[in-house]
């Protein structure tokens, strides 16, 4: 403000502008994570290393934006200390402000509302969610006509709380089973082994039966790979069995409002060993 004065002696200006340059960083970050993911407005997901590294680096960002608000410093003097030196820092004029001043000048630094752009971005969000919801979300509550549920009963905020607990629940057992797929394939096949290993070992050329060793009749090798199969056969078949339970019809767990595109399947889990 024009009329507020110098800046008293005792602030921390270099811990303020530290401040301050993180706060910029950590904005940046945001947008930057926001385009992203937005992905130039196309209707695909980015790829997922690309949008973890910007969230590590916003992640990383916030937490030292966090350890400098609640660090401390060692004061000097003969009763030297360590002390946090925001916790006695208020914004206040040093000077009594008239009602315009208060208006124009102070009130609009004291910000209570979202950026435009936020406001925006939900707005976005809340009507493509309300969209593909039965209940219509808040949109459908605020609707003057008043949406009937299948009871002939207007739609309440708790309809909308109930049906957003199931989505969450659903999207949650979509994770779960995911996860434990994967953990089972992972357990399944030694993948590390499979991506070192350039070359056959030699326990996989005594059974291949194209590069049997001289002298051995075919007989015995099919015999041996008969023997190989009926101790192995049945074991990997249960485990084939048991991810196909886990991971169930893909196509029946897909949420509504998100259809799959003809041209592109899902793709489906093989059973052959």
């Amino acid at each position: 403000m024009a009329n507020a004065g110098p800046l008293p002696p005792n602030l921390p200006i270099a811990q303020l502008e530290s401040l301050k340059f993180k706060a910029n960083q950590m904005i940046e970050s945001i947008q930057l994570l926001q385009r992203t993911i937005e992905f130039g407005g196309q209707n695909v997901m980015p790829p997922w290393p690309d949008i973890l590294s910007k969230y590590n680096i916003l992640l990383s960002q916030s937490h030292n934006l966090t350890a400098s608000l609640v660090g401390q410093l060692q004061t000097h003097g003969p009763h030297a200390s360590h002390e946090n030196p925001y916790e006695k820092l208020a914004l206040h004029p040093l000077h009594s402000t008239s009602e315009a001043q208060m208006d124009n000048e102070v009130i609009p630094l004291l910000r209570t509302q979202q950026t435009t752009d936020v406001l925006k971005l939900e707005g976005e969000v809340v009507r493509h969610l309300a969209e593909h919801m039965a209940t219509k979300g808040s949109v459908g509550v605020l609707n003057q006509a008043g949406r009937k549920d299948s009871q002939g009963k207007r739609v309440e905020y708790e309809d909308v709380l109930r049906e957003c607990e199931q989505i969450r629940t659903e999207h949650d057992s979509r994770v779960e089973r995911a996860v434990r797929a994967v953990a089972m394939l992972r357990e399944k096949y030694d993948w590390k082994a499979r991506v070192a290993v350039d070359q056959e070992e030699p326990e996989e050329l005594e059974w291949d039966t194209h590069l049997q060793a001289p002298g051995a009749s075919q007989a015995e090798t099919e015999g041996a790979a008969e023997e190989l199969s009926e101790d192995g056969g049945s074991h990997d078949s249960e485990e084939e069995e048991e991810l196909e339970e886990v991971l169930g019809n893909v196509a029946d767990q897909t949420p509504e409002g998100t259809p799959r595109p003809p041209d592109h399947p899902l793709p489906s889990v093989s059973t052959e060993g």
